[in-house]
């Protein structure tokens, strides 16, 4: 308790905390230290953020996938996913009726959409054309999560009005982000956050927990995080997803995720962790 007091105390007073003091909170149980971590987590909240709330509203414009990766359920060789591609009028008009209902931000979620990537500059024409229709249909902050785009339909989504660019590694681990991410590069991957941050595009990145990482993996993650200087940072528990080669694994407790969120938030006081 000693030694997480010093920690909690660093953290109170918005003090960088060290790999070392990341690999300890993220392997606290016992009910005591994981109850005073959380409650500096909720003070240092307040702090930056108050009590407010921000609620996404969620469009998942597309199922389709060019990439396989072994832990989503619309992996391009899942036979048991359901896949639908929604029309500029139903995106424009389901984002009205989520910007009616009081959400604070449009979230255009799709996966790399062959149709997409693999029509050249027309596909990514009409993503952008997309974005901007969206944009001033509901004067709403944008957030897109199209994949690995090229440099230049980054920029143009930019000009477009996306206001946020999520991209998420799951893991900074580069082992176990290959064997989750089949055929993908890893500093592509991560390259594109640090060109959508150079052009004043807001950035998130999240991680996946639950998939064979380790509390040194996850410490080398907030690492990472730190690098990117991120403006959203978020973790999520696995959910073993049919059809897909790790549907068999068990799920996490969810104290876990909880767990990582309020180092998070520990580790990144001012920035947004979606929950």
């Amino acid at each position: 308790m000693k030694k997480l007091n010093t920690i909690l105390k660093k953290a109170e007073a918005v003090q960088p905390l060290d790999i070392a003091d990341i690999r300890f909170l993220l392997a606290l149980s016992d009910p005591e230290h994981v109850s005073a971590l959380f409650q500096t987590a909720r003070h240092l909240r307040t702090r930056f953020f108050g009590t407010k709330i921000f609620l996404y509203g969620f469009v998942y414009t597309s199922t389709y996938c060019r990439n396989d990766c072994r832990f989503c359920f619309y992996r391009c060789s899942n036979p048991d996913a359901l896949r639908y591609r929604k029309n500029p009028a139903e995106i424009i008009t389901a984002a009205r009726r989520l910007t009616d209902s009081g959400v604070h931000l449009i979230d255009l979620t799709m996966g790399e959409d062959p149709e997409i990537f693999h029509r050249g500059p027309k596909g990514f024409d009409e993503l952008t054309e997309l974005v901007a229709a969206v944009k001033a249909e509901t004067g709403l902050p944008v957030m897109i999560s199209p994949g690995v785009v090229p440099d230049n339909v980054l920029e143009q989504l930019g000009r477009a009005g996306a206001t946020w660019y999520a991209c998420y590694q799951e893991t900074h681990c580069r082992p176990l982000f290959e064997r989750l991410r089949i055929n993908q590069s890893y500093t592509e991957r991560l390259n594109k956050k640090h060109l959508a941050h150079r052009l004043g595009i807001l950035t998130e990145e999240g991680l996946l927990c639950g998939i064979g990482e380790t509390i040194d993996d996850l410490a080398a993650s907030f690492e990472a995080i730190g690098h990117l200087d991120v403006d959203q940072t978020r973790v999520m528990n696995f959910v073993p997803q049919k059809g897909t080669p790790l549907q068999d694994i068990a799920p996490l407790d969810p104290m876990r995720e909880f767990i990582i969120m309020a180092v998070m938030r520990l580790a990144f006081p001012d920035r947004l962790i979606p929950a």
